[in-house]
Order: structure tokens, then C-alpha cells, then sequence
């Protein structure tokens, strides 16, 4: 008998070794039960953008909802741009010479009454599937963006006399969607040279609608219609743009004509390929179910919106209206916001799309700066700009709210995440410190030496607020920017010739303008008056973290200025919510980052998860997943924080793949509170710095094999632990004294399923 227990002992102590844990995957995830949870349904469909099933593919997209009695598929192909340039180059307006534009959309008119409609977007093969039952028959129809393939595809199958349902295409207008929504900011000649009407025809069995632009180029829908056996319907719909009609009609119709060409199968077989490796790159479950939901249709929607080799994220991604102020990409806080859940989500490749048109169009980044004098060294942007980035910033502009001399430098500041999630040391060097040089220089034109021997910043913007010297969305982006040249040039041994120079301004740079009552201010002598939507004033907090919690020191200076911020609530929009979250987040308290997520969903957030602010603004929704992420892991200032800010209420929480600075990807699990497993790969090698609540006297740190693994212990208070790493190393830390629990979906109601679409009110 003692040598059976004493055997059994042997057993239990040696399983690692005899029977090698294996790495914890996304795979191990029910992809197809899971995401079914959170697919949007619909009970109705209604005459409402915002309300619409949207799909995409990085270029073109389809946004699913009605209009009348029919049903609308609003089309639209990201870069159709005017793309004008006025021969007086300082005459351009970028929300009209280089506006996004509409394209159209399609409306299927059933034969009959509507009695009864359904739809539901599947987030897993990224399909829309609907079904309209009128008094003369039935229409199914299936819906997708396909993912690799600039095609549209829509697929019915029809009973009764439905099999001959109306399918008619409507043109918009060419023209900027600002000046359709009531711009009075237009420049007079854009009005006088419209351009020209489009033309609409046939050809064998393509269906075209050719527009030309003035700016030379030319976009073309092309459509066909297979009919096949029985009550069966398939359309095939693109968009091409090129030089001429000619290139434009013949590069559409070899599209149409090689999909054509694919089975209906075979064609969706390769578009759900795709989406099936492209969600399992990470893994996340929420105590609250909406919540949960919200998550990953912003994880949707990112692979809507871009992919490595498309474009920059404007504020309408895809799904163009042909009525909003909003026709571009905003630089000062919107094209910060939508790549800021990216990294941590690993889908860092996604944005790549910025950072190379931020290389490839580098001078016009130099010609944004208008003193020639400082065009050597110096590199800008101004508030919203097309792809080109062509938007100048004149110190001597009339409307010096227009004067955001911290945008680029606040987009880099996610390039540099870019750079060290994936530890891309070539991209960091080679790419980003160039440009973060020139970046910083422009603060060095501006900047004045005043008689206390500080350096202070002349008058510019505080986006969405008001003007000051020395202002704070300023000081806190340029300290940013110093800090990392400064890290860079030591930690590679540059040896640059700058670097005494950004010593000397660091050092020697004002400090942030503070109110002993209210916290951090505008600027120089201007206060926080009234409600303010935007955080510009408070980014040292959040995102750069260059004041925060760890700091006890300015703990009641960072409580007292985003409390006072949100004590005025009149203006504040989304964003101010997804920003206070991410504070609170920082500060570790869960659960009021929670409440501010809340009011985001219930205050501001569409049936479909997009938002507005007169027109569709991308970024919202999106920095609100970036918010999520926050409350389970945090990376920054060299320390990986698991489960820093979850709240009491969601005693289980699990990720996987999540990744960090260092290029560590961090998976972790939570029961009845307390955190039970975390795992730890290491892409590059190297020390990583991780912080838990785990019993650091409890920890059993070992390969996947078994093999136990050295650690330091650097701060048992805070949890804070040390472990060297090599490339390729999977690590798992958990605590002896509890019950290992892996990563697994947090079990909600079935009630709760579905949450985002449109839910018929019972009679």
C-alpha cells in the first residue's frame, strides 16, 4: 500500500516531465461557438447606415440595410478620392480637393409586401445571411466582401414570385460628401469645375458605371448577374479605379470575369480561409457579455477596415456616406485612436498601411512645414489630410486653432509601438528615429528661451479647446519624443550629434502648466473652463504615461485632473470615455473604468458598433477595444501588468496572445478573483519584467517541458519578477497553492448572446 501512495506521489510530482504541458493556443478555442455568440442579428432591418450589416476587405465594402421597401447594399472603395491639386498648391483644401467620395449603392425591390425580414452578420466567416418573406414569396439572400478578391458577392435563392425581384443600381454624386452635408468652407473654384456625370451601359454580360474625375482618373462599377438552375441568383459586383476609362472598364471586368470563372463554393471556401486564421491571432473573454461582444466585432471590423498592403484608416473606412463633414483622415486624435488596439491584439501587421505612407510620402511631411528655412530638418502635419499626408502648418495661419503642431509626433508615438511590440530593431532605426527626428526638430524651430533658463513653447492649438503658450497636448508629446531619441541613441550606441542638443531641451523644458485646484490645464495661463471632449491637455497621463500611478507623487494630481475633466460633462463625446477608462485602467481601478466603457455602449454606440459625431467617426469604437484590453494587460514602461484593472464583478477573465513591448506574447487566466496561470513566449529573447498578483513564494516558473526556470524577484510588494529569456521560449508561471485553470470563455447566459443588430419589439 505505501508503495502504491508513494509511487502515486512519484507520478503526480513527475506528469510535467513524463507528459510535457503543451502551449497554450487560440486554437484551443471553439472559434465557431464562440463568435456565434457575438454575431449581430436582426429582426428587422431598417433605413439607417448605422444600423446596416457591414463587411469589408481592406478596400472595398458593403454596408447591408433599407431604403423604402427595397434593400439597400451601400457600396464603396476606400481610395475613390477627388485627388485634385490646385495649380496654386496653397489653395488646397483637403475636405474638398482630396475628399473621399461616395460611390452607390444597389437596392433589392422585392415583388411583393414585406411580412417578415431576418439577417445575421457571422462574424467567423465574415458573411451576411438574410432572409425576406413578402405576400408573393421569399427571398434568402448571403452576403460577403470577399477577403483576398476585390468582389462583392451576393447570393440568392428565391420562392414564389419573388424569383424575379428587382435589382437596380443608383450613382451618387462625385462629389465631396461635405459639400452634399452643407459645407460653406468650399473654395468656389471646386463648385465651378464639378466633375462629369457618370455614364452607365452595358457590355456582353457586364453591367457598367463609369465615372471620370477630374483629377484624371477614372472608377468603374461593374456587375453580373448568374442566373443559375432553379430560383438561384448570383451577382458579382467590383470597383476599379485607374488612369482612364479604358484601364478602368477592363481591369473590373477581368476581376468580374475570373470570379466568375470560381465555383460559389470554391470562391467562399478561399474568403473564409482568411477570416479563420485571422481571428484565432489572439484571444480575449470579458465579464460582461456586451462588452465581450463589442470586442470582437471591433475585431471584425478591424479586418474590414485594412490590411498590410491597403491604406491609411479614414474616418469612414469602407462604408462611404455620401452626406458627412468628415471626408478624410483626422490627425489629432482620430487616426491615433482606430490603430490603438492593434499591438496588444497582435495584429500589429495590420498597420503597416500608416507607417509606409508616412515613409513614402515624406516630403510632402517636409513641405507641411511653410519656413523654408526649416524644411532641412524639420517634418509636420496639420488636423486632417488624404493619403498623400499633404496638409501644410503655417505658424502665421489666421485660425490658430488650426495650429496642432503635435500631431505627427503623438502618430508616432504608435509607430514606436509598432517598432518594439514586434522588436523590429531595422524598422526602429532605419524608419521611425529618422522620422521622429524631424518631428521633434520642428519644436526646435519654435521653441523661445525665456529669462528663468527654461526653454517654453509659442501659441498653438489644444485640439477641440483652445490656444495657449506652452500648451500641455504639446509638452507632453515633445517630452515623449526627447525621451525616445534619447533612449534609442544610448541603448544602440548612435553616437548621434543630436543627442546633447535633446538633452539640454529635456531637461531644461518648462513644466507642465498645473492648477493647484483643477490639475493640468490647456496651457500657459489658460485653464479648463468648460466641458472639453478631447484629452489633448492630459496625454502625459494617458497614453504616454510619463505621469502616472507608479509615480505616488502625482497620484492626487492625476485624480484630481481627470476627475475635474469629467466633472463637465456637456460635450464630452465617446472618446472621452474610452480615454477616461484607459485612465482609471492605469490608476488599477476596474471597476470605474468599467462604468466609462458603459456609458460608451449605452450613450454612443450604433446597432452595428459604429459611431457618429454628425457623420461616421471610425475611431471610437475601436479605442474602446484598446480600453478592454487595458483592464487585462498593460505594457509600458518596460513592465508587462497582467490583470492590472479588472473589476471584482468578473471574478473569471482569460487572453491569449497578447502582446507586448520586447515582442512577448502573454496569455493569462483569472478564477473566483485571483489570477492561476500565465504564459509567457518570447518571440526575440530577452529579460522580461512582468508584474502579477500572484504569491511571488508560490510561483512555479517552468517550460513547457517541466523544466523549471530561473527567476529574480524585484519586487515582491508589487509582484514585480524577472526572467531571462531566450528566443523560442514558452514559459508558464502558476501558483502551487491553487488549482491551475487555462483559458477558456467566460460562460454567459444565453439571453445575453446577440446583443448588437436590431431586436423586434414584441407586439
Amino acid at each position: 500500500m505505501k508503495a502504491n501512495i508513494l509511487f502515486l506521489l512519484l507520478f503526480i510530482s513527475c506528469s510535467s516531465i513524463l507528459f510535457p504541458q503543451k502551449k497554450v493556443s487560440t486554437r484551443q478555442i471553439d472559434w465557431p461557438s464562440f463568435l456565434s455568440r457575438h454575431d449581430l442579428v436582426w429582426d428587422k432591418i431598417v433605413p439607417d447606415y448605422y444600423t446596416g450589416a457591414i463587411m469589408g476587405n481592406g478596400l472595398l465594402g458593403n454596408n447591408v440595410y433599407k431604403e423604402g421597401d427595397a434593400y439597400k447594399f451601400h457600396i464603396g472603395r476606400v481610395d475613390v478620392t477627388e485627388g485634385r491639386m490646385p495649380v496654386d498648391k496653397s489653395q488646397y483644401r483637403n475636405l474638398y480637393h482630396g475628399a473621399r467620395l461616395p460611390i452607390g449603392y444597389f437596392l433589392m425591390k422585392p415583388a411583393g409586401k414585406t411580412l417578415s425580414e431576418h439577417m445575421r452578420l457571422n462574424l467567423w466567416d465574415a458573411t451576411t445571411i438574410g432572409t425576406v418573406t413578402t405576400d408573393m414569396g421569399r427571398i434568402a439572400f448571403k452576403s460577403y466582401v470577399h477577403a483576398t478578391r476585390d468582389v462583392i458577392v451576393l447570393e440568392t435563392e428565391t420562392e414564389g414570385s419573388e424569383c424575379d425581384f428587382e435589382w437596380e443600381w443608383r450613382p451618387l454624386k462625385a462629389i465631396s460628401p461635405r459639400y452634399t452635408a452643407g459645407g460653406e468652407d468650399y473654395p468656389q473654384e471646386y463648385i465651378d469645375n464639378p466633375n462629369p456625370d457618370v455614364k452607365i451601359y452595358r457590355d456582353g454580360n457586364y453591367n457598367l458605371s463609369v465615372q471620370d474625375l477630374l483629377s484624371g482618373k477614372t472608377y468603374c462599377v461593374a456587375w453580373c448577374e448568374i442566373r443559375k438552375q432553379g430560383n438561384s441568383r448570383r451577382f458579382l459586383i467590383t470597383v476599379a479605379q485607374e488612369a482612364n476609362e479604358e484601364s478602368a472598364v477592363k481591369k473590373a471586368k477581368v476581376t468580374i470575369g475570373d470570379a466568375s470563372k470560381e465555383t460559389a463554393l470554391s470562391i467562399e471556401d478561399s474568403h473564409r480561409q482568411w477570416w479563420h486564421s485571422y481571428y484565432p491571432l489572439s484571444f480575449a473573454t470579458f465579464g460582461n457579455a456586451k462588452m465581450e461582444s463589442f470586442y470582437w466585432i471591433q475585431q471584425y471590423k478591424l479586418g474590414c477596415l485594412t490590411r498590410p498592403d491597403k491604406y491609411i484608416i479614414d474616418l469612414q473606412g469602407p462604408w462611404a456616406m455620401e452626406k458627412t463633414p468628415w471626408p478624410a483622415i483626422w490627425m489629432n486624435l482620430n487616426v491615433q485612436l482606430t490603430y490603438s488596439p492593434l499591438f496588444t491584439a497582435n495584429r500589429a501587421e495590420l498597420s503597416e498601411p500608416l507607417w509606409s505612407s508616412l515613409n513614402d510620402n515624406l516630403q510632402n511631411l517636409i513641405d507641411n512645414v511653410t519656413v523654408d528655412g526649416w524644411k532641412a530638418d524639420a517634418a509636420v502635419i496639420g488636423r486632417s489630410t488624404s493619403y498623400h499626408l499633404f496638409s501644410p502648418l503655417n505658424p502665421d495661419i489666421d485660425n490658430k486653432m488650426l495650429y496642432e503642431t503635435g500631431n505627427l509626433t503623438w502618430i508616432l508615438y504608435y509607430y514606436y509601438q509598432y517598432c518594439t511590440y514586434l522588436q523590429d530593431e531595422d524598422e526602429l532605426l532605419n524608419k521611425f528615429y529618422p522620422l521622429l527626428k524631424k518631428s521633434i526638430a520642428y519644436y526646435e524651430h519654435i521653441r523661445e528661451k525665456r529669462s528663468d533658463g527654461k526653454y517654453h513653447l509659442p501659441e498653438t492649438a489644444s485640439p477641440e479647446y483652445k490656444t495657449a503658450k506652452n500648451c500641455n497636448y504639446d509638452l507632453s508629446l515633445l517630452q515623449w519624443g526627447l525621451k525616445i531619441l534619447l533612449e534609442i541613441n544610448e541603448t544602440y550606441k548612435l553616437d548621434d550629434k543630436k543627442a546633447p542638443d535633446w538633452k539640454d531641451f529635456r531637461d531644461n523644458l518648462t513644466p507642465y502648466p498645473v492648477d493647484p485646484a483643477k490639475g493640468f490645464m490647456i496651457g500657459e495661463n489658460v485653464n479648463l473652463t468648460g466641458s472639453h471632449r478631447h484629452y489633448s491637455h492630459l496625454l502625459m497621463i494617458y497614453p504616454l504615461y510619463l505621469v502616472n500611478w507608479e509615480q505616488p507623487e502625482n497620484r492626487e494630481l492625476i485624480s484630481r485632473s481627470i476627475s475635474y475633466w469629467q466633472s463637465m460633462p456637456d460635450y464630452l463625446q465617446g472618446y472621452s470615455f474610452t480615454g477616461s477608462s484607459s485612465m482609471y485602467a492605469m490608476t488599477g481601478d476596474g471597476q470605474k473604468a468599467v462604468v466609462q466603457l458603459q456609458r460608451l455602449l449605452d450613450r454612443y454606440i450604433q446597432p452595428n458598433t459604429l459611431y457618429k459625431e454628425t457623420g461616421p467617426v471610425i475611431e471610437t469604437p475601436l479605442a474602446g477595444a484598446a480600453s478592454l484590453q487595458e483592464l487585462y494587460l498593460q505594457s509600458w514602461g518596460g513592465k508587462i501588468r497582467v490583470f492590472p484593472a479588472v473589476p471584482d464583478s468578473w471574478p473569471q477573465a482569460s487572453f491569449i496572445n497578447f502582446r507586448t513591448e520586447g515582442a512577448f506574447l502573454v496569455s493569462a487566466a483569472r478564477d473566483k478573483g485571483e489570477t492561476v496561470f500565465i504564459q509567457v513566449e518570447s518571440e526575440r529573447g530577452g529579460l522580461c519584467h512582468l508584474q502579477t498578483n500572484m504569491d511571488a513564494d508560490n510561483l512555479n516558473i517552468e517550460d513547457t517541458g517541466g523544466k523549471r526556470i530561473a527567476f529574480s524577484v524585484i519586487d515582491k510588494a508589487q509582484g514585480l519578477i524577472e526572467i531571462n529569456t531566450r528566443k523560442g521560449d514558452v514559459i508558464r508561471i502558476t501558483d502551487r497553492t491553487r488549482e491551475t485553470i487555462m483559458p477558456e470563455p467566460v460562460k454567459h447566459p444565453e439571453k445575453e448572446w446577440n446583443v448588437y443588430g436590431i431586436k423586434a419589439k414584441p407586439e
